[in-house]
Order: structure tokens, then sequence, then C-alpha cells
């Protein structure tokens, strides 16, 4: 026989180290005996232990008609071969930790990942079962996705300057306050708002405070958003700025707030002691980012922000009749031409586009009429006389001119009409639009005047065309509203999105897994349905710190803890029909079917309301094939409290599993009594499962966990020593508790002096 890692010290024994025949020598012949035989020679207890066998042949040997499993994570499975093996010798079934839970699967737009489940089901053994753990639970639920199905729909209302569709409330900070802004920062920052008056175009402004130089990222100021961005989808900034001091830095990013990953979006502005226009548009490539920033903490300053927008950019408000010609990314100059002043024209370094690699460098030498230095551009038709037309473009500069022009001409007579003028500012990309309605006829040349100020200009996506209509606009720019959805609207919603995701699972496993916790810890501590008529109990804590708030005055808010949701808070007790509905329509015909809670071996009440909430689902009905008891137990249990439980779940009739059994010493250092304590729990729990639960309800029992290593207790019972394998793969005490109670009596004593050569070898 293998021999097995031990944790326990061998037992005082005569046993030299040496050879068998050595050992047995020493202990001599007593008087009026003959010669010891070496059968005779009794086995110390880690001796013992090493003899045992893997747990499963004890299973197929004593118990065949039930498996005992093992708890793990999926990634360690996957990538460590020793664990795996360990694994695989020991137990007949494993359910993953986390792996196959709704918020390990279910993307952001509600769509399936199933890499890892994928590479868990490809690695196991063929004749290894797999226990699904869980499709419907109040936690390790994708917030965020079922979030957006129940959320009021937003309606930003645009006027016909806006670039964006804002999604930032209180923009203008009119109502008197700095909301929804958070302000942190190595720096010690702080946000205020301004005095009545100091707002661009209106009362009020935010103030970010720096009071010290220092990097960017000491000093920011944040919005959180409800959902994340679209990935794929071009966002835009755009706000008013000024500060304190000539030198000050603004920077924009976004990010996930909880992670402080998917870091995108970045753009510095130079701002000064006049008020600027700040504009960065980003197209997201992350699905996780729901957070925007500004990063302040640079130049130690007072930063004055209004009118603070951000969201999808809308893309088009007119017909551009540019193409590609004003984006300059070939490397040319494509058809754009000029004159006068002596003035140039020509490609950018790499790398100074604005965003981009290009754009189009325009050097004025000397002072002169705006007009005395044009850029041209030809373009391919006469414009319509009565239709209005839009530039476009972003623009930056060496010098202030106060007089960088647009305008459209007659390129025979030169007649020209359209200008559209604005104030260059020094080293910042500024965006320009303007518009115009055509009255003359042949207007068929766009220029660009910048003659008035010698210096070098820079300017990038150019465009030019026929202005798009808009709907008409009932409401101010940039107005937030709300339109809730019905409780029979949320709860349709979430419904589909509870199908499509069992549905998804079981058609991508395709029978694989045929057992299923398909409702995980159900109801809380104070015996109730979890999430019904308000009872969000989680694991004995209070309540949420804000229970579901739908209030047009503040918006819609879900204050619960990360991927914590409760389905029946919006679709009641039918939840839980529907979830078996669902898993029973799409699961193999021989599937089985569980309903899985913990403490309730020493809650009986809590038990009693699970026996009542398996007869409501059946009442209505969906069957329910087992109950799951999770176990998770420390050495003060006793036999009674088993008992007990396992009676009372036995008289459901019901198939009954220990889904999660671990054994808390209250240490990670036990001490020889601690660990023969532990074993005795680990024994006393199999042996009241065989005595109180008739055979054919016998589901079996799984261990959670392999082993005591850190990487498996980080999270779940850290500094603690529960499991049955050391964390070195060491079988404890425990193991020979539990072999011991799948077998129902002490396999130890069929050992003999005869293994003693085996187990040290």
């Amino acid at each position: 026989m293998k021999l097995h890692k031990i944790i326990l010290p061998i037992v005082a024994c005569a046993f030299a180290v040496g050879s068998c025949d050595d050992d047995k020598m020493e202990w001599g012949r007593p008087e009026g005996y003959g010669d010891v035989s070496l059968s005779e020679i009794p086995l110390g207890l880690s001796e013992k232990i090493a003899n045992y066998d893997f747990i499963k042949n004890y299973v197929q040997k004593y118990a065949s008609h039930m498996s005992v499993g093992i708890g793990l994570g999926a990634d360690l499975y996957i990538n460590d071969a020793e664990y795996r093996q360990v694994a695989n010798d020991n137990y007949q079934m494993i359910t993953t930790g986390n792996a196959m839970k709704h918020s390990s699967v279910v993307k952001n737009d509600g769509s399936l990942n199933f890499t890892t489940i994928d590479a868990f089901l490809e690695a196991i053994p063929a004749d290894m079962k797999v226990y699904g753990h869980n499709f419907i639970w109040h936690t390790q639920q994708k917030q965020t996705y079922l979030k957006t199905l129940i959320a009021p729909e937003v309606i930003v209302e645009t006027g016909d300057d806006d670039v964006c569709e804002n999604v930032v409330t209180n923009s203008g900070f009119e109502d008197g306050t700095t909301n929804p802004w958070g302000c942190w920062g190595g720096n010690g920052p702080s946000k205020n708002l301004s005095e009545a008056g100091q707002g661009y175009n209106g009362d009020y402004a935010m103030i970010l405070s720096n009071p010290k130089d220092g990097n960017m990222w000491d000093a920011q100021a944040a919005v959180t958003f409800d959902t994340y961005l679209v990935s794929g989808e071009t966002y835009v900034f755009q706000f008013w700025a000024r500060s304190t001091s000539p030198a000050g830095q603004l920077q924009v990013q976004v990010q996930n707030s909880s992670t402080y990953q998917s870091q995108e979006g970045y753009n510095t502005f130079e701002v000064g002691t006049e008020w600027i226009l700040c504009q960065h548009e980003y197209t997201c490539s992350k699905d996780d980012v729901d957070r925007i920033l500004i990063n302040f903490g640079k130049i130690g300053a007072d930063y004055y922000i209004d009118d603070f927008k951000f969201g999808k950019k809308i893309e088009e408000t007119m017909v551009n009749l540019l193409g590609n010609n004003g984006k300059f990314e070939d490397g040319t100059l494509n058809s754009w031409g000029g004159w006068g002043n002596s003035s140039t024209r020509a490609i950018s370094e790499k790398g100074e586009g604005y965003n981009s690699d290009y754009c189009m460098v325009m050097v004025n030498p000397t002072d002169a009429d705006s007009w005395s230095a044009q850029t041209a551009y030809t373009l391919p038709e006469n414009l319509v006389v009565g239709k209005t037309y839009v530039y476009q473009a972003m623009i930056k500069a060496t010098v202030e001119n106060p007089d960088f022009t647009f305008q459209v001409q007659n390129p025979s007579t030169y007649a020209g009409e359209g200008y559209q003028s604005l104030t260059t500012v020094v080293d910042t990309w500024i965006p320009f639009e303007g518009e115009f309605t055509v009255t003359k006829e042949e207007m068929s040349r766009l220029c660009i005047n910048f003659g008035k100020v010698a210096g070098t200009y820079y300017i990038d996506n150019i465009k030019f065309g026929e202005k798009v209509e808009k709907a008409p606009i009932t409401r101010a720019a940039g107005d937030i509203t709300y339109k809730f959805k019905t409780a029979e609207e949320k709860k349709e919603a979430l419904l589909g999105a509870m199908e499509s995701w069992i549905k998804g699972m079981l058609e991508h496993t395709d029978g694989r897994i045929k057992e299923w916790d398909v409702i995980n810890e159900p109801i809380s501590d104070n015996n109730q349905w979890r999430g019904i008529e308000g009872n969000f109990m989680s694991n004995g804590d209070d309540a949420p710190d804000t229970a579901p708030v739908e209030d047009p005055a503040t918006g819609f808010n879900l204050n619960w803890a990360d991927d914590h949701f409760y389905w029946g808070y919006y679709i009641g007790k039918e939840y839980a029909v529907k979830a078996f509905e669902y898993a029973r329509k799409y699961a193999p015909t021989d599937a089985v079917l569980y309903v899985n809670d913990y403490n309730l071996e020493t809650n009986p009440g809590k038990l009693a309301t699970l026996i009542e909430f398996v007869n409501y689902i059946e009442q209505n009905g969906q069957k329910v094939d087992g109950i799951g008891t999770q176990m998770h137990v420390s050495l003060s249990i006793t036999r009674e409290e088993i008992d007990a439980m396992f009676k009372t779940m036995a008289n459901t009739g019901k198939l009954v599993r220990v889904t999660e059994l671990d054994v808390r010493t209250g240490t990670a250092t036990p001490s020889a009594g601690q660990l023969e304590e532990q074993a005795n729990v680990y024994q006393m729990i199999f042996d009241s499962f065989r005595e109180n639960v008739p055979q054919a309800q016998q589901s079996g029992i799984t261990i959670w966990s392999l082993t005591d290593h850190k990487r498996e207790h980080e999270y779940w019972l850290p500094d603690e020593s529960p499991n049955i394998f050391d964390a070195s793969y060491g079988r404890k005490h425990a193991y020979k508790g539990v072999c011991d109670g799948i077998a129902g009596f002490d396999i130890s004593t069929e050992f003999d002096g005869t293994d003693w050569n085996i187990s040290n070898e």
C-alpha cells in the first residue's frame, strides 16, 4: 500500500530506526512466552492513518449507494497537478466553489462566459461526478447586469449644441450642491461649492482644492454610475474649467470603481486663470467601467469646474462633405492648400494629432489681417442656398488668436459668407463648432483664416456639411429624467434573465452535470424567506444600508453589497417555483435538483422554514428532489443537534445531502487534542447521517475545501484548520474519522504489525 503523508507525530513505541527484523528483536521474549510475532506489534496513530486506503474506495466498499465529494476551487484543480491528483484519488464528486455561480459566468451584458467551466470539465476524469453549485442565490449574482433590467429608463434630453448624451446629474451645480461627486487623494484635497455668481454662465461651480504639488492622481474627484459603460461606444467629456494658477492642469479618465482597473480615456488639459472649454472623447474598450474621474493633484491650486457633461457621443450633426480628408491619418494634406502672408501648411510630426498620429500644422509668420493667411479646401459641389451647414474641428495654437475664422466662398469671385470665429488657446486642444445658412450662389470653397496673429496652429478632425435636424426639444438641454418600470415589468424582465441563465448553463454542460443546487440559502437566520417582504438578512447581518430606492428626486439606487441580488424582492415567492420550473425544463430527465442552506443543525426553526419553502414549491407544481445542509460546524457541535437535524430532514422523504462540510478548530495551529476532537466530529457527522437517514435517501456528503492551505482560506475561514488534509496534503487525524464514519467502525483495527514495513517504506 502507498505511504501517505500524515500530520501527527508517531506515537511512542519500541521501534527503532533500522530493519524490521532488528526492531522486532528489541521486543525480546517475556519469561514464559514465545517469540513476539510481527503481527502482534501495535501500530501508532500516525502509522494507522498512513495505512488507510483512499476515501472513495471505502465509499465503494461500505456505502456504494451514496457519493462523497469535495468542494474546491476550479482554478486550483485545473492548474495544480498535485492538488488535482489528491482530489481525484479520494473523491467521487466535485463541487466548484465559485466557477459555476451567476457572477462568474454571466457577463455585464447578460451573455455567458464558459471558459473556466469548459477547462474544468476537460480536466476532470470521465467517471468523476460534478455537483452544480448554484443557480439562484442572494449573493455572487451579477448585480450590475440584473440592475440594468429593472432600472428606470434614463431619458437624456439634448440640445442642439450638445456633444454627448449627458448622464451626469446636476451638471451645472445649480441645485446648490456638488452632488454626485466624491473627492479623495493623498494630497488632502477637498471639494466645495462656489459662491453664487462664480459659475460659468450660472450661479455655481464646483471648486476642487489641491493644497500642494504632487502626482496627478494624488487628488481625485469622481462620479460612479449604477451601470457600466458600453464597450465599443464612444464617450465624450465636456466641461468648463479655470484655475487659480496659470500653470494649472486637469486630467480626465475612467476606471472600475471596485478594482480600480480598466483605466483608460486619459486626457490632460492646461487650465489657466480664464474659463476654458475642456473636451475629450474616447472609445470604451472595457466591459466593467463605471466611474469617471478628474485628476487634479499635479499643481497645487483651486480648480473651478462647471457644466460637466459626460455620455455617449452624439455622433453626427451634419452630413460630412470632407469624409476622412479632415483627419490627416494617411500622413498627407490631401486636397488642402492655401496662400497668403508667406504662410505654410504641413503634416505634423507623428503623435501630434488630436488623440491620433497626425494633424495639419499651419504657420503664419507675421501679424496681419485675418484673411491674409488662408487654408482652403474645394468642396465637391456648390452649397445649397437656404440650407444650414455646420463647421467642426479641434484646434490648438502657440498663441492666442481672437479671430481664428472659418468661412465659405465663391472660388471665382471670392465672395464669402458664413463667418464663424473663436479665440485660440495656447498649447491646449479646444473644440470649434459653428453653423450658418447659405444665402449666396456658387459657394464651393471652405476657408480657414488665421492671419491675425503670427504663430503656429494645429488643426484636426475637421468636418463640414449640411446640418442634420434633430427632433424638437421640449426640455432644457442636459436634463435627465427617469421612466420607472412597473413591478410587473421588472418581474417579467428578471424571469426572462433567470430562464436564460439556467437554460444556458444546462444546455452548455449538456447533461454532464446531473445534480444541482437550484436555490442556495433561501432562508435567513431570522427564519424568514430571504428577500421577501423586505427581509434582506445575510449570514446574520442586518439589512443593507439602503433598501431599493426609486425616488425621482435622488435617482435610482440599489445600495446593496457587491453582487448581492434578492430575486424574491421583485418576483415574490414565485421566484422559487420558477427557478425549479426552468431547471426541470432544461435539465436531463434524470437530474436531481436541490435546495440548500446553512446552520440547519443549530437552528431547528430555520430548518422548519426551509421545509415549508420546499412544500410551497411542490404545492405550486414543481418537484424538489433533495435538501442540502451545508454543515460548517465547530468542535462544539453536539450529536443531539446533528441527529435531530438528520431525522427532521429524513422525515420529508427527500434525498438528504451534506453539501459543504468542514469542522473548525478555532486555530490555524491545532494541538493533538484538538485534531482528535475534530476527527471525532467528522466521524460523528458521518455516523449520524448513516444511522438517521434511510439508505434510499442518502445522497452523500461533500467536504468543503481540500486542504488547510492559506490559498484555500484567503476569504473562507482564514486562520483556521477545518479540513482533513493539512497544507502539504498530509492526512490529518480527521481523515481517519471520515473513513471510519463511512465504514461504520474503526478500520484501523484490521491493521497489524505487518503493516509497519508498508507505512515506513
